[in-house]
C-alpha cells in the first residue's frame, strides 16, 4: 500500500509539532514533509523537514511537484494581531502571497490533493457572543489587519474551489493552548509565572494582568490537531468549520484553576496598562457543524491541559 503523503507548512510552530506527534501514531503508512522558514533539514525519511520560504514561488513549486502530497495542511502564517497593526501591508501581503503560492503549486502538480487551510476566529470581529455562540453562517466583521487577511484567505480558497476545482477546506480556529506554547500568549504566560512562583516559595503568587473577566473559548491543541485530521478525512470541500470547545471560561478562572493545581494562593493585580479598550466580553464558538460532520468531540479536560503545561512550561 502506498503511504499517504502529508505536506505541512509552518511545521516549526506550536501546532505543527503537535500535529506531527499525532501523525506519528497513525496506523496507516504515511510520509510527511514539514516545511518552514527555519527548520532543521533531515534526510528523506517518514518525517522529512525542509527549510523553505513560502514566498519563494519556484522552490515551493518544485518541492510540491517532487513530493506530490495527498494532503496539505497550511499552518504557516503570521499570527500576531498586535504585529499586524505595526505593519498592516507586510502582514497581509506575506500571508496572502504565501497562500497563493501554495495553491498554485498544488494546482500545477497535484490538483486532486486535499488542502486544509487553517484560519482564525478573528474574522468574526467584535461580536459579543454572550447571547449565543458564534456560528459559521454569521455575518463577519473583522476589525484588525490580521483578521482581514484571514478572511481574504478563506475567500481566496473558495475562489480556487469554484474556479479551479481545487479541494480546499477552511477552519476558523478559536484559541487553543497546551504544552510547549510560547509564553507570549496569555495562558502559557500565566502558567509560567505560577510555576516560577511555586519554585521560589511554594505558597503564593502575585500576577499582574489585563482584564481577566473576559470569557474565551479555549481548546487543548491536541484536540485541535485531531479535528484537523478528521476534517481532511470527512470535511466538505469549499466549506468552513469552527474548531473550538464550544465552552467559555474567564481568564480569572483559568488562573485560579492553574494555581489550585499547584497548591498555590494567587493574588491577581489588574494593571491598567495591560487593559484593552475594545476587548470583547465574551467570545465563544459553536462546534456543531464540526461535530455533526466528522464525529469530533473535545476529549481532554481543561485541568489536564493546565497540568500538562505546568509539567512542561
Amino acid at each position: 500500500m502506498r503511504a499517504k503523503r502529508y505536506l505541512i507548512t509552518g511545521i516549526g510552530g506550536f501546532v505543527g509539532g503537535h500535529l506531527l506527534n499525532l501523525l506519528d501514531f497513525s496506523n496507516e503508512p504515511i510520509e510527511t514533509l514539514g516545511i518552514d522558514r527555519l527548520v532543521r533539514e533531515t534526510p528523506q525519511t517518514k518525517n522529512r523537514m525542509e527549510a523553505v520560504d513560502l514566498l519563494d514561488r519556484d522552490r515551493l513549486r518544485g518541492l510540491v511537484a517532487e513530493f506530490r502530497p495527498d494532503f496539505v495542511i497550511h499552518l504557516a502564517a503570521g499570527s500576531s494581531v498586535a504585529e499586524s497593526w505595526k505593519d498592516p501591508a507586510g502582514c497581509f501581503l506575506n500571508n496572502m502571497t504565501a497562500f497563493l503560492n501554495l495553491l498554485d503549486a498544488v494546482r500545477d502538480s497535484v490538483p486532486g490533493c486535499r488542502i486544509l487551510s487553517v484560519g482564525s476566529a478573528e474574522v468574526y470581529g467584535g461580536v459579543d457572543s454572550s447571547t449565543g455562540t458564534l456560528r459559521e453562517e454569521m455575518i463577519l466583521n473583522p476589525r484588525n489587519p490580521y483578521a482581514i487577511g484571514r478572511l481574504a484567505q478563506e475567500q481566496l480558497g473558495r475562489v480556487y474551489v469554484d474556479g479551479f476545482g481545487l479541494d480546499i477546506i477552511s477552519t476558523r480556529s478559536f484559541n487553543h493552548t497546551g504544552p510547549g506554547q510560547s509564553p507570549r500568549f496569555a495562558v502559557p504566560s500565566f502558567v509560567r509565572q505560577l510555576v516560577d512562583a511555586k519554585q521560589r516559595n511554594g505558597k503564593k503568587a502575585v500576577l499582574s494582568t489585563g482584564n481577566v473577566e473576559v470569557i474565551r473559548d479555549l481548546s487543548d491543541v491536541r484536540d485541535v490537531v485531531r479535528a484537523y485530521l478528521l476534517l481532511l478525512e470527512k470535511g466538505r470541500s469549499g466549506e468552513v468549520y469552527n474548531v473550538c470547545s464550544g465552552e467559555g471560561r474567564t481568564l480569572r478562572s483559568v488562573i485560579e484553576t492553574a494555581a489550585k493545581l499547584l497548591d498555590l494562593d494567587v493574588e491577581i493585580v489588574v494593571d491598567e496598562k495591560l487593559l484593552r479598550p475594545n476587548d470583547v466580553k465574551s467570545f465563544i464558538g459553536s462546534n456543531e457543524k464540526l461535530t455533526n460532520e466528522t464525529g469530533w468531540r473535545p476529549e481532554i479536560p481543561f485541568e489536564t491541559t493546565l497540568r500538562d503545561m505546568e509539567n512542561n512550561p
